[in-house]
């Protein structure tokens, strides 16, 4: 299957700022990489892929360069200092009406890529769309001459990739001269004929029947096929600017959310640092009350132990005193003291000995003491 090649040069720049605007629209990419964006009239642009173009301008040693910012000014100013450049070799003066540069568009048949490549949108172009494209800049720098290319860019950011060439027309003789280098429609078919024989030899199937019908100079069956396309390709756009819409909204609704989820994580976690401390507090607290409490208990098991070893001492103690041996009994008897029987003084002293034990007893808070024997002397 044959596939056809575009050929544009129906745009014409002129004089009073036309060149710079056309500069900007081609090298938007340069532009918006070094922080400056300018509206653009093209509503099939694809914003978001802009980046991915790629625009250079002569650097009038018969090569090309990528553009810079030269003093905070747009690096699209260096294709129009370029321009003034060349034009200021030309030897007679330029009419206010004089056509400064003619724009050609060189571009690949749609359906080739549909067939061929048709992932560029995410890939890019292919290593075999590339060498076609380069073909045909090739053939642009032949038929036009090396320094009168201000400048070109590979735009990828469209319904279909594309060259577009900034072309500068004077003569070898110093003048600007257009109709030296587009001289008329027969000589457009030549141009258009060369432009495909030279892709062709590159290795692009290309349809060689040219017309001279539509602006781009297109066969009927190419203009048709070419109008139904971009039919759909504006159509495939509108979709496709309509779905980043959506997709835009999503993410930033997303991003919101986020946003409140991390504020709430913020905020659960310093309630829990908040009640991990508190928490830490009351486990400190506790741990000393319990220790305070293992202290208190020991005092008190060591009371109990130093209590019943006292008592058991004073039951020893009133033991010892109850018990009298039988000879001092008869001896009690016996002996008086004053006209007193010690007997008497004797019973006496117990008695007090026994009251005073019943309160040290009662004081230790028991109250299992054996009950007091009778007096001696009752007993006898």
């Amino acid at each position: 299957m044959s596939y056809t090649m575009t050929f544009d040069v129906s745009h014409k720049v002129g004089r009073g700022g036309h060149a710079k605007n056309f500069f900007r629209h081609i090298a938007r990419d340069a532009d918006q990489k070094a922080g400056f964006h300018f509206s653009q009239s093209n509503p099939n642009i694809v914003s978001e892929r802009t980046v991915f173009n790629l625009t250079r301008v002569n650097d009038g040693q018969g090569g090309v360069r990528r553009l810079e910012s030269v003093a905070g000014r747009p690096p699209s100013d260096e294709l129009d200092e370029y321009l003034k450049e060349r034009l200021s070799t030309v030897q007679r003066a330029l009419r206010k009406d004089a056509v400064l540069m003619r724009g050609v568009i060189l571009q690949l048949d749609p359906k080739w890529f549909d067939d061929h490549n048709a992932d560029w949108r995410e890939e890019g172009p292919s290593k075999e769309a590339y060498a076609y494209m380069g073909a045909a800049l090739d053939w642009v720098v032949g038929e036009f001459g090396a320094d009168n290319i201000v400048g070109f860019s590979v735009h990828l950011d469209e319904v279909n990739p594309q060259i577009q060439v900034a072309i500068v027309p004077i003569s070898a003789d110093g003048r600007l001269s257009q109709k030296d280098f587009f001289k008329g429609p027969s000589d457009l078919k030549r141009q258009h004929m060369e432009l495909r024989a030279a892709v062709s030899s590159a290795g692009y199937d290309v349809e060689y029947r040219v017309t001279e019908r539509s602006r781009e100079h297109l066969s009927s069956s190419e203009f048709q096929r070419k109008a139904d396309w971009l039919k759909d390709a504006a159509s495939a756009i509108k979709n496709e600017q309509q779905t980043n819409k959506s997709t835009r909204h999503r993410l930033t609704s997303r991003a919101s959310k986020l946003d409140e989820r991390e504020t709430e994580i913020v905020r659960r976690e310093r309630e829990l640092a908040a009640h991990k401390a508190t928490a830490e507090l009351a486990i400190r607290e506790a741990t000393e009350s319990r220790h305070r409490a293992q202290q208190a208990q020991h005092a008190a098991d060591q009371a109990r132990k130093d209590a019943d070893a006292e008592r058991e001492r004073m039951r020893d103690l009133s033991a010892r005193l109850e018990h009298v041996p039988a000879d001092v009994d008869r001896w009690l008897d016996k002996v008086k003291i004053g006209q007193k029987p010690l007997r008497d003084l004797f019973n006496a002293d117990m008695r007090k000995a026994r009251t005073l034990r019943r309160e040290v007893i009662g004081l230790m808070g028991r109250d299992d003491q054996p009950a007091p024997k009778k007096d001696f002397d009752r007993e006898r």
